[in-house]
């Protein structure tokens, strides 16, 4: 429903920065796991975990244009578990390094 939905996203944007999973989501809306991820991938078109790590680059994103924190600090407040992860993933889906990133803005 669109009100489970909404729910999901608010605990998932309030969480970000946790060590994040589905069955927290899912616990969190009293659904499984697996419900939980087949009917947020209908709703939203991206899996849950897809949609996880989208929404904490952006959060990078966001604190490397407005804050001068350290990169390795920073990837810790996107809910990355370690600066070499974020930084894989940063430059996989932006096309840029996160100092390359900042340097741009």
């Amino acid at each position: 429903s669109r009100k489970a939905l909404a729910r999901a996203i608010e605990y998932i944007e309030t969480n970000l920065a946790d060590d994040l999973t589905i069955q927290d989501v899912a616990n969190a809306l009293s659904m499984s796991a697996g419900r939980f991820a087949h009917a947020f991938r209908n709703s939203i078109g991206l899996a849950p975990h897809r949609y996880v790590i989208e929404r904490r680059i952006e959060l990078a994103k966001r604190l490397l244009r407005e804050t001068n924190l350290p990169i390795a600090n920073l990837a810790t407040r996107a809910g990355f578990s370690t600066h070499a992860h974020f930084c894989v993933t940063f430059h996989r889906m932006v096309g840029l390094t996160p100092g390359q990133y900042r340097r741009a803005s």
